[in-house]
C-alpha cells in the first residue's frame, strides 16, 4: 500500500489541499508549528477511511476528498464528491467500493487525546465485535488504535516468536533484556456477552463437565484460539487447574516452544490479531512475561517504564504490519521520550528487516528536532501557510530547522553530533562523510557500480549540510570522540570550496593536486582529510570550476559542480538539467531534477562507465585506508 496523492477539498484548516508521494521510501514524515494542520491531515486519513469502510449508517463525511493509492501495483483512485463515490473516474455505489483493494488496516497511534481516532477505533471495535462469531481466522477490524493499554501485548507478541526472529533479537536488546522465562501468562475475564451465551445453553456460569460452557460460550475463532492456546500449556492439566471459580478468570500457563510450535502456521501479525480479537470483545485481562535483564534483576513486561517502551514502540507496531497493506498513522509519536531515544526513534523503524516488502506506508508527525535530525531528508514535508492556505512543501533539514525556530523545535550541533555519534560508534571503519543523504546514495551506488560486490572499506555517512561538515572538522567532537578513527570529508566543488578551504591543513601540500582526481588535504588531525569531488572531464562542466590554466577558480561562488553534475549528458537537457546564460556570454549548467528521485531512481539504472570520475576518489581512500591499517 502506498499513497500517491491526497486531496481535501475542506477539513479544518486544510482548504483545497493536496499532497502528492513520489518516492519510494515507506514513510513520510511531516513537521510543523501548532495549528499549521500536519495532525490535521492524520485526521482526515482517518474520517476517510471511516467513510470507505464505513456502513449506511456511517457513510457520510463532512467534506470532499480524492485519494489516489497504490497496492499490488495497481492503482485505484476514490473519490468522495457531495455525497456521492466515485472509483477511478466512475461513479460507484458503497458495494463498488467495497469491492475494490482497500488497505487491509488503518493504524493509528497517537499520543494525545484525539477525539477523531478515538471514535473510529471504537465504531470499528464495535462493528467488528457484532461479526467476531462468525469472522475467519484472518479477518480483523479495519481500524486499530495503539495506546499505552498494547504495551504488553505488542512486546509479548514479538518476544514469542522464534529466537532467530532478528526483531524480537532487537527489542530484547535495546529493552536491555538478558532472557525471557518459558512461559507467558494469558489473563482472560469474563466478558459482556458472558450471561447471555451462558443463558443460551442452560447455565448462569461456566461448568467445569460442559465444554460448551468454557470460556463464557466463546464461539469461532475466538473459542478456537483459546482451545489451541490451551493446548500450549505443559504436562496434564484439567479445566479446573485454568479457571478460577472464586475470581470467574481464565489464568493459562503457555509454554513457549509449545506456543511456537502449535502456531507455526501464523505469522507474528496474525497472532497479534489474534489476541487482538480477546481485547476487542473485552476478554483480555493481561499478558506477561518474566524477564532477566542484563543486570540480572528480573521483571515482567509491566514492570517496564514508558519510555524504555516507547523507545521500542512504533518498531514493533511497524514490524508487525510491515508485510500487509497497512496505513500506519502516528501522531507525535516522539513526544515524550527522552531527547537521546528520540534520535534513534527512526533508526529502528527504518531498521525492520531489508527483506520486508515494505506494504506498510507510514505517516507521522513530529515535533522533535532530534528526531528530524536522524530522518532521510526526502521524507521529511514542511506544513506551512502560502497566503491563506496550508501547504505541504520538501524541504531541506535546516530549512525546517530555520522555519520552526521559533521556539517550537530546536536543532543544535551538539544535538546533529550525538547522532552522527550514533550512526557510527557500532563500527570500526574508516568513515567518509558527505554534504547530505543524496551524496551518501550516490556515492554508495558508485562504489557498487565500480566494484561490484567487494565490500566497501569505509562507512559513509550524510552531515546534513557543507556548513555543518566544515564545522565538524574544524572542531574537536570527532577527534575527542573517536581518536583512532580514519575519516575523511567530502564537499562539492561549488559553494562549498570555500567550507573546504577553510579547514587548515597540516602541511603547506596537497595530498592530492590533480582537480580531476579530486583535491585531497591532510588536516591538523593527521587521521582526518578533507576532499573535493573530482573534475569530471566533460569539458561544460570542467569550464565550471576550472580555469583555462586548469586551477580552480578564485572562489567557490565561481565553482560549480554538485555532486550530479559528474553525470551530466546534453541527453538529460530538460528531464534533470538545464541550461542558463550566465554573464559575459557564457552559460551556466544547472541540476534542476529533484535530489531524492534522481539518487534513488536515476543514478542506479547508469552503466558503470558513467561512474569512472569517482575512481580516483575510491582509490585515495583506499590507499589511505591501508596506510592507517597497517600503522
Amino acid at each position: 500500500m502506498r499513497f500517491k496523492r491526497i486531496y481535501i477539498e475542506n477539513y479544518k484548516n486544510l482548504k483545497d489541499f493536496s499532497i502528492d508521494f513520489y518516492d519510494p521510501e515507506y514513510i513520510d514524515i511531516f513537521v510543523g508549528k501548532n495549528g499549521s494542520g500536519k495532525s490535521n491531515l492524520i485526521e482526515a486519513i482517518v474520517e476517510i477511511f471511516r467513510n470507505i469502510y464505513g456502513n449506511k449508517e456511517a457513510l457520510e463525511v463532512g467534506f470532499n476528498y480524492k485519494i489516489s493509492y497504490e497496492i499490488e501495483g495497481k492503482e485505484t483512485s476514490i473519490e468522495w464528491r457531495d455525497g456521492l463515490f466515485y472509483i477511478d473516474e466512475s461513479s460507484a455505489g458503497k458495494k463498488q467500493v467495497g469491492s475494490v483493494d482497500l488497505p487491509e488496516n488503518v493504524i493509528a497511534y497517537y499520543s494525545g487525546h484525539n477525539e477523531t481516532i478515538v471514535n473510529a477505533v471504537k465504531d470499528s471495535e464495535e462493528s467488528f465485535r457484532k461479526k467476531i462469531k462468525s469472522a475467519t481466522s484472518t479477518d480483523s477490524r479495519k481500524f486499530i488504535g495503539i495506546g499505552p493499554e498494547y504495551k504488553s501485548l505488542l512486546l509479548a507478541t514479538l518476544l514469542l516468536q522464534p529466537e532467530s526472529n532478528p526483531a524480537r533479537s532487537y527489542i530484547l536488546e535495546k529493552l536491555g533484556v538478558r532472557s525471557t522465562s518459558q512461559n507467558v501468562v494469558l489473563n482472560i475475564k469474563r466478558p459482556q456477552f458472558a450471561e447471555s451465551r451462558l443463558k443460551e445453553l442452560g447455565y448462569s456460569a461456566i461448568e467445569d463437565f460442559d465444554p460448551r460452557t468454557h470460556y463464557w460460550g466463546a464461539e469461532g475463532i475466538t473459542r478456537e484460539f483459546l482451545e489451541r492456546v490451551s493446548g500450549c500449556v505443559k504436562g496434564a492439566f484439567s479445566h479446573s487447574d485454568i479457571y478460577r471459580r472464586d475470581a470467574d478468570q481464565y489464568s493459562i500457563r503457555i509454554d513457549v516452544d509449545l506456543f511456537r510450535e502449535e502456531f507455526s502456521d501464523a505469522d507474528a501479525c496474525e497472532q497479534f490479531r489474534l489476541i487482538d480479537n480477546l481485547k476487542t470483545l473485552g476478554m483480555l485481562s493481561s499478558i506477561d512475561l518474566k524477564l532477566t535483564l542484563f543486570n540480572n534483576e528480573e521483571a515482567f513486561l509491566n514492570n517496564l517504564s514508558d519510555g524504555q517502551v516507547q523507545s521500542v514502540y512504533i518498531f514493533s507496531v511497524a514490524e508487525l504490519f510491515k508485510d500487509r497493506h497497512c496505513i500506519t498513522l502516528l501522531d507525535e509519536p516522539d513526544s515524550f521520550l527522552h531527547p537521546e531515544w528520540q534520535f534513534g526513534f527512526l533508526g529502528q523503524v527504518f531498521s525492520i528487516a531489508n527483506e520486508a516488502s515494505k506494504l506498510n506506508h507510514i505517516i507521522m508527525s513530529s515535533h522533535s528536532a532530534s528526531t528530524i535530525s536522524s530522518a532521510k531528508e526526502d521524507t521529511i514535508r514542511l506544513f506551512e501557510f502560502f497566503g491563506s492556505k496550508v501547504v505541504a512543501v520538501n524541504a531541506k533539514k535546516s530549512e525546517v530547522i530555520k522555519s520552526l525556530s521559533s521556539g517550537l523545535i530546536s536543532f543544535s550541533e551538539g544535538e546533529a553530533r550525538l547522532n552522527i555519534n550514533h550512526s557510527i560508534k557500532d563500527s570500526t571503519k574508516p568513515v567518509l562523510f558527505t554534504e547530505g543523504i543524496t551524496d551518501e546514495i550516490i556515492i554508495e551506488t558508485a562504489w557498487r557500480k565500480l566494484h561490484g560486490k567487494k565490500d566497501m572499506p569505509f562507512l559513509v555517512q550524510n552531515a546534513f549540510d557543507k556548513t555543518f561538515l566544515k564545522n565538524l572538522f574544524s572542531r574537536d567532537e570527532l577527534r575527542e570522540n573517536f581518536p583512532d578513527r580514519l575519516m575523511f570529508a567530502l564537499f562539492d566543488f561549488d559553494e562549498a570550496y570555500d567550507d573546504w578551504n577553510g579547514l587548515k591543513p597540516s602541511h603547506s601540500f596537497n595530498e592530492e593536486a590533480d582537480p580531476f582526481k579530486g583535491l585531497a588535504k591532510r588536516l591538523n588531525f593527521q587521521n582526518h582529510y578533507a576532499l573535493l569531488l573530482p573534475v569530471p572531464e566533460h569539458e561544460d562542466i570542467r569550464r565550471q570550476v576550472l580555469d583555462s590554466s586548469g586551477r580552480p577558480w578564485g572562489s567557490g561562488s565561481n565553482s560549480h559542480l554538485s555532486i550530479e553534475l559528474m553525470f551530466y549528458s546534453e541527453d538529460y537537457v530538460g528531464e534533470w538539467f538545464a541550461v542558463k546564460e550566465a554573464p559575459g556570454g557564457g552559460r551556466l549548467i544547472e541540476f534542476k531534477g529533484k535530489k531524492s528521485k534522481f539518487a534513488n531512481n536515476f543514478v542506479p539504472g547508469l552503466a558503470p562507465e558513467h561512474f569512472e570520475s569517482f575512481r580516483p576518489l575510491f582509490e585515495f581512500i583506499e590507499s589511505k585506508c591501508e596506510v592507517f591499517e597497517v600503522a
